[in-house]
């Protein structure tokens, strides 16, 4: 009987091990069919050394033979997991540090130091006075915050006689996330009420920095200055205890206060397969429960820990901080003598939108931008911007950035925003913009504003040919946004470019055809082609038709293209 069992089950076992996802879809569809497929690898495994073992067992009684090898079975399937069960038990006693709450709270003063791992979700690695940072140097006796991440290392002070470079605070309201968290659910109905106290708080760390209460960066100092160590840690290593951790560590390195989550996979008592997952990740493993030195769905975070156990205060910037900022920053950008301190107002200022910043704002963000004295503010304008604002009065400032830039990330958005302006914007091009289109072959970033030569009509079109000829023998790599720029440009030109049709349409007939590297360039050079004057019947389709059947069906696929591209030229700003 056990060997007639034995086979179907080991099938069935091996289908399950290793397709996990039709025990997804078992329970799906019916709870019952998943929860069978689910126990069948462990049926399967102790039938098999019940199997295994029957032989040996002295019982004439076959019913009894068998009880008895079931039974032997179990405490083999307990035997083969209790040293394993009893290693891991003990990895996760040897991370759980026990926690030590301070009473009272402790009171952080003079030099800190903070030890958190690096960010692996920023992607800019720069070393910044972020939210924890502000905090601290906002703590009454805080005189320095020592920034410890991974291998980099500064440090940060405010005050008008601070030494080192200026810095910008980094998100200084991130803070009260914490202290909402803290303060509970009820906390997240307030979110209207929070964004203006977050941009408040923004704007009064502007202020302070404007009036000689900076904030500079400078090396960090060395351990035997430090008088607090803030320091969090974490372990998610694939087969050990995970660990969160943060300590708050004296100059003695005596640990004063610890909080920690340390959850670790144990394996059952007895052995079984566990199923774990669903249709994109199901998977089996050996059964076993999650331990965990917290309650169950204890959320730890690091900022939420760090204020319940030290004296950080919450806090209260001055209600009318972002109408004083904005009139400072009017008064910074008008005043030839301004500090760097008091032009910091400007990319603080860009950062108290996000996606925020409309028509109101556009005037404040030109004379921003055609001031040299303020860095390259691309990065914070990136975020700053409504969707579909109007940027036309942007344009000087745009281009003149454009050309200044050193990054090519800067340049891109520069390059793309003047592309985005409205229709005829370029019909007279200032030299800037001319400077733009020179180095359309040889700065890749500026290859997509050829579009715009379209604004000036057919005039450019001699010209546009002429930059084609110039890239076409490069490599592809070289010259490709060259190319898609000049058939952008003739797709806004329209039948006004219709005399370059017969150029195009020979590159297009040679094999390689040197205008495109895939299906899909070549459906946009035929779009083109038809903006430009070219029947949609008349279209250079080449291999692509074989018949009237294949004609009709992309012409169709032509005109859809067609209509799309008229929508979404018709809907542009202006």
């Amino acid at each position: 009987m056990l060997r007639s069992l034995l086979i179907p089950l080991g099938i069935l076992s091996a289908i399950v091990l290793a397709v996990p996802d039709l025990v997804v879809m078992g329970y799906f569809f019916l709870v019952i069919p998943g929860l069978i497929l689910t126990i069948i690898p462990t049926v399967f495994v102790y039938l098999l050394a019940t199997f295994l073992i029957r032989p040996i067992v002295p019982l004439s009684s076959r019913v009894g033979a068998n009880v008895i090898a079931f039974g032997l079975a179990l405490v083999l399937g307990f035997v083969v997991m209790l040293p394993w069960r009893m290693i891991e038990i003990r990895r996760f006693e040897q991370a759980a540090l026990s926690d030590i709450a301070a009473s009272p709270t402790l009171r952080l003063t003079g030099n800190v130091l903070v030890d958190f791992p690096p960010n692996r979700y920023c992607s800019t690695p720069t070393m910044t006075c972020d939210h924890r940072c502000t905090a601290l140097l906002d703590t009454p006796g805080v005189e320095s915050v020592t920034k410890v991440s991974g291998y980099d290392a500064a440090t940060f002070q405010r005050g008008p006689h601070a030494p080192g470079t200026l810095a910008q605070p980094d998100q200084p309201q991130k803070i009260m996330d914490a202290f909402d968290r803290i303060d509970g659910p009820h906390a997240m109905r307030r979110i209207v009420g929070r964004r203006h106290l977050d941009r408040t708080l923004q704007a009064d760390w502007a202020l302070r920095i404007a009036q000689g209460d900076t904030l500079r960066e400078h090396t960090p100092l060395g351990r035997k200055h430090i008088d607090w160590r803030v320091i969090y840690q974490e372990d998610h290593r694939p087969g050990e205890p995970s660990v969160q951790r943060l300590e708050i560590r004296d100059p003695t390195d005596a640990v004063k206060a610890r909080r920690s989550l340390v959850q670790h996979r144990v394996p059952a008592p007895l052995f079984y397969f566990g199923f774990h997952g669903a249709m994109n990740n199901a998977r089996f493993t050996v059964g076993g429960t999650t331990y965990s030195n917290q309650p169950r769905h204890f959320d730890f975070d690091p900022d939420v820990e760090l204020l319940r156990l030290t004296q950080i205060p919450r806090p209260h910037p001055a209600p009318d901080s972002v109408e004083r900022m904005e009139q400072k920053l009017a008064e910074t950008l008008d005043d030839p003598n301004a500090t760097d301190a008091q032009l910091l107002l400007a990319p603080m200022w860009l950062k108290l939108f996000q996606y925020e910043a409309g028509q109101d704002q556009i005037d404040t963000i030109a004379k921003i931008l055609l001031d040299d004295r303020i860095a390259d503010p691309h990065e914070p304008l990136r975020t700053t911007l409504r969707s579909n604002t109007d940027l036309t009065a942007l344009r000087a400032g745009l281009a003149k950035r454009c050309l200044a830039a050193d990054e090519p990330q800067a340049r891109s958005w520069y390059v793309s925003a003047l592309v985005g302006l409205p229709e005829a914007t370029f019909a007279q091009p200032s030299a800037d913009e001319r400077a733009i289109w020179d180095r359309a072959t040889s700065v890749p970033e500026a290859a997509p504003f050829l579009e715009r030569l379209a604004d000036q009509g057919a005039v450019v079109v001699p010209e546009l040919l002429g930059i084609l000829d110039q890239v076409v023998e490069k490599p592809w790599h070289e010259r490709f946004r060259v190319v898609h720029g000049i058939r952008e440009a003739f797709m806004r030109l329209g039948p006004n470019a219709a005399m370059a049709s017969p150029h195009i349409r020979s590159l297009l007939a040679e094999r390689p055809s040197p205008l495109t590297q895939s299906a899909e360039d070549r459906l946009q050079w035929l779009v083109a082609l038809a903006r430009m004057g070219v029947p949609v019947e008349e279209l250079p389709y080449d291999s692509w038709v074989t018949g009237p059947s294949d004609l009709q069906r992309h012409s169709k696929r032509i005109h859809r293209q067609l209509k799309r591209y008229e929508a979404e030229h018709r809907t542009e700003p202006g």
